[in-house]
């Protein structure tokens, strides 16, 4: 179908919004608390059951569109399923036989491509966008603008971005597929990225004040913890002597990990042995002062997945790096210009194979060489 690339990509946004809008907003770090059972929504749409409709059988039948095809075969007799069929009486004016139908296993194949892990509730949506794609590439096809000069070049440039995109989802399938034993090495080889530290913080915030000194008050009240000073009464004092008139936060600061602190904090707190206190270390907001209560290494049971996802990710760069450097390109600076100094090729840099996304809590920005195979 000449409009294939353009319906995919639409059928995809499609159905992207369509699980956007169903989901329910998730809260990350809050705790669920039970609830008792929404009651249903008579108005609501409702998920088809396994439908017991033919393979063969017409799912989605458009009268007056026989113009584009959608991957069959025209046919010029009477309407066949999986096909468009006309019966013409002049340029441009579909007979009363003119359709096209697609099939439920037509229709199956599309969702597979565009959209497998929709749910079976969005099907009718899914459909209603196709069939409009359909009316409008028809439109297409009559207006001639396949015959236009630029139209081969934009389904060239499509194809490029699909071999592009369906490449790098096998390299994410590849990357994905580490086995226990691997994650396993992986982690007993970096010990210390999978560390657990549980904190007493006080903070001593700015004054506005310009005659209070907040980094005196902060060293002061350092050494005072540092000799067993109580944390709560210390942070009240610090909220007290900066003339903060609010309410001091607590002082019991959680549990962390590496990755979920700031670098320049994270580097001196990981540092510290059990029971130690840290130096006062400027913050946004003024000065915080870390204890280590407890220090651990979490069990390997607990964090899996989390390995699992660093080596992913590290495989795919190392892939993407090894694919971008097994090419070299050559630009006519007569043309072009004189390279950019910040870029390897004289512009944008190389996109990365690998996805991009959210570190999972504690991750390392420079994990270790995953085990050889």
């Amino acid at each position: 179908m000449k409009s294939s690339v353009l319906t995919l990509a639409l059928l995809t946004a499609a159905c992207f919004c369509f699980a956007q809008s169903g989901a329910p907003a998730a809260n990350a770090g809050s705790q669920s608390t039970p609830t008792a059972p929404a009651a249903a929504n008579p108005s609501a749409p409702k998920a088809p059951a396994e439908s017991s409709v033919p393979e063969t059988a017409p799912v989605i039948t458009i009268d007056g569109v026989c113009d584009v095809p959608t991957g069959a075969a025209k046919a010029a007799a009477a309407p066949k399923t999986g096909t468009s069929t006309a019966a013409k009486s002049g340029p441009g004016e579909p007979g009363a036989n003119c359709k096209t139908q697609i099939t439920k296993a037509e229709f199956e194949k599309l969702m597979k491509a565009v959209a497998p892990t929709a749910p079976a509730a969005a099907r009718r949506q899914i459909a209603a966008k196709y069939s409009q794609l359909l009316i409008a590439a028809n439109e297409g096809e009559k207006l001639g603008v396949d015959k236009d000069p630029d139209f081969k070049e934009q389904l060239r440039l499509m194809r490029l971005q699909l071999l592009a995109q369906n490449a790098e989802r096998k390299l994410q399938a590849n990357a994905s597929d580490i086995s226990d034993a691997d994650a396993k090495t992986y982690y007993e080889q970096n010990p210390s990225a999978f560390e657990e530290v549980q904190l007493t913080r006080i903070l001593v915030p700015r004054s506005s004040d310009a005659k209070i000194d907040a980094k005196s008050i902060a060293d002061s009240l350092r050494q005072q913890f540092a000799a067993g000073g109580d944390a709560d009464k210390l942070q009240k004092d610090a909220y007290t002597q900066v003339k903060n008139t609010g309410e001091p936060p607590s002082t019991k600061f959680g549990a962390k990990r590496r990755g979920t602190l700031p670098p320049a904090q994270e580097q001196q707190i990981f540092n510290l042995k059990q029971g130690e206190v840290s130096q006062v270390i400027p913050d946004s907001v003024g000065f915080v002062i870390y204890r280590v209560d407890s220090k651990r290494q979490l069990p390997f049971d607990d964090v899996k997945a989390d390995v699992k996802r660093r080596l992913t990710q590290q495989r795919l760069t190392d892939e993407g790096e090894k694919i971008f450097k097994s090419a070299k390109t050559d630009f006519n600076e007569a043309y072009f210009g004189p390279m950019n100094a910040g870029s390897p090729l004289g512009g944008p840099a190389p996109p990365s194979m690998k996805r991009p996304s959210e570190p999972a809590p504690g991750a390392s920005t420079q994990p270790a060489a995953p085990p050889k195979h």
